[in-house]
């Protein structure tokens, strides 16, 4: 860690570095020009990277030159059980020989704090119609993984600077969003900003946090494990100004799948995306989640939201504590990192979306970023009145109708990291429920939130019994059916699937 910039946080017992001091000293007034990613991108810089190459790396960020590799140190490393299991068995086996050379085992962990969340072991054998779903899944779960959970659990006392959450607790992305990140770190007597990186393409859920959050692969992942820097140059930083507002009824899952369109269009691959705007600034974190937790569909490398009050107001009602949500707001203004001092901001691309162009949507199943407007069902075919009376001569006869969905899982953490995604989905069954609609006999019906909280407010919202009569019972909480764990279909409806070739 460097002295230079090195300074008193007001009213606290900690340091800073002073970023902007340093961008200001090298080119007086282009602080204010940086956005917000090459903000934080210089301010780990100023606190860690070799005095002899600071200014040459500042430089490409100020002068938005790609020249030269310069060192990122992200703050965490955040992993799901099989990339992160991988990593660890590697220090296990780096111990092993440590051990056989006569040295201490014990000394080699992690330096950099990682983070391993078990979500991608879970598959959907018992569906959301079986009251049971719940456990038979987690035991089905637990004895196909025991020697892989037994392996982690070890992990959890072996090494320093390793934290496991267990399985049936959630998915990574949005256990980080909820739990793991504290927006700005508070380390060794020094503050500043979270970043990290992670095994999985959906880690920038968390950039609507203001967190700058990558996906790696497992070898990149261990790397910053070890302490050593990513090395990197200056990516395409985008603005993506949001204008109007939304329209009533449409959820940000319809208004991702359009940007998803939008962006695709617009070719931004691997490039670091900042959305601002008026139309940014009234999205909730739920919302802004939904919207980054799809950067890797859009072909990019980060989704980035600006800190503000949206923000704060995310970590009260998540539960952080009140000194380190003080904290988030006093260095977020201190440092230029609040989304008022980000008004000046100079792009080299702006690209412009209007939010009250949304309808409702649908997409995929593989193509997220192939969007159907539901208005449009009937002309393509996929819905209508022959289509619908084909399907009721077919079910007549007890056939199930060629094109039957046999799959409807309420899944993935881009959707329910969202409270008001999952509360819609809550108030539609209880809806049908009222209309006398039910599942048919052929859907394999599942609802796997992305953490427990789901659970506590639908209860309390009376609208968990409502998607459980709809057969959306809990299955368990990680990744399922979008990570290809939907589990094995009723093996009645697989032979007529293949019998009669539908």
């Amino acid at each position: 860690m460097n002295t230079l910039y090195r300074k008193s946080l007001p009213g606290t017992k900690l340091d800073y570095f002073d970023t902007r001091a340093a961008i200001e000293d090298l080119q007086p007034g282009s602080y204010a020009k940086l956005p917000y990613t090459s903000r934080v991108l210089a301010e780990q810089l100023v606190r860690r990277c070799d005095p002899e190459t600071l200014t040459d790396s500042l430089k490409q960020l100020i002068e938005f030159k790609r020249e030269l590799d310069f060192p990122w140190y992200p703050a965490r490393v955040v992993c799901h059980d099989i990339l992160g299991q991988t990593a660890l068995v590697d220090l296990a086996g780096l111990r092993d020989a440590i051990a056989e050379q006569g040295g201490d085992p014990s000394k080699v962990n992690p330096v950099v704090p990682t983070q391993l969340i078990v979500d991608h072991s879970l598959a959907v054998e018992a569906a959301g119609f079986d009251p049971d779903a719940f456990e038979k899944n987690r035991a089905i779960e637990d004895r196909r993984n025991d020697d892989r959970f037994h392996f982690i659990e070890w992990c959890k006392t072996a090494f320093d600077n390793v934290d496991v959450i267990p399985a049936g607790n959630g998915i990574m992305h949005q256990i980080n969003l909820e739990k793991m990140s504290p927006v700005i770190q508070a380390r060794d007597g020094v503050a500043y900003p979270d970043t990290c990186v992670g095994t999985d393409s959906h880690t920038p859920h968390v950039d609507a946090l203001g967190v700058v959050a990558i996906g790696v692969g497992g070898l990149e992942a261990e790397t910053v494990m070890l302490g050593l820097p990513s090395m990197m140059r200056l990516p395409d930083i985008i603005g993506v100004k949001l204008i109007g507002k939304r329209q009533p009824g449409i959820t940000a899952t319809d208004i991702v799948l359009a940007i998803t369109e939008f962006l695709r269009n617009q070719k931004v691959v691997s490039a670091y995306l900042e959305f601002f705007g008026e139309g940014a600034k009234n999205l909730t974190i739920g919302d802004r989640a939904t919207i980054s937790n799809m950067t890797p569909e859009f072909g990019a490398s980060a989704g980035m939201f600006y800190i503000d009050e949206q923000t704060i107001d995310y970590l009260k009602l998540t539960g952080r504590e009140p000194e380190q949500v003080a904290l988030v707001e006093q260095y977020a203004k201190l440092t230029g990192l609040w989304a008022d001092d980000l008004e000046n901001v100079e792009y080299e691309r702006v690209l412009e979306f209007d939010l009250s162009t949304v309808v409702r949507n649908m997409a995929g199943p593989s193509n997220p970023h192939r969007r159907l407007p539901t208005s449009a069902l009937n002309e393509r075919g996929i819905a209508g009145d022959d289509m619908l009376a084909a399907a009721k001569a077919e079910e007549a006869d007890g056939l199930m109708p060629d094109g039957a969905v046999i799959i409807a899982a309420i899944t993935s953490c881009t959707n329910t990291s969202n409270p008001r995604n999952v509360v819609a989905a809550g108030l539609i069954a209880k809806k049908a429920n009222e209309l006398g609609l039910g599942r048919k006999p052929w859907v394999k019906t599942s609802f796997a939130p992305g953490s427990k909280v789901a659970k506590l407010y639908l209860e309390e919202a009376g609208l968990l019994s409502e998607m459980e009569q709809l057969g959306f019972g809990i299955v368990g909480y990680a990744c399922t059916t979008c990570n290809g764990m939907s589990g094995a279909l009723d093996p009645v409806i697989q032979q007529e699937i293949i019998d009669r070739d539908l």
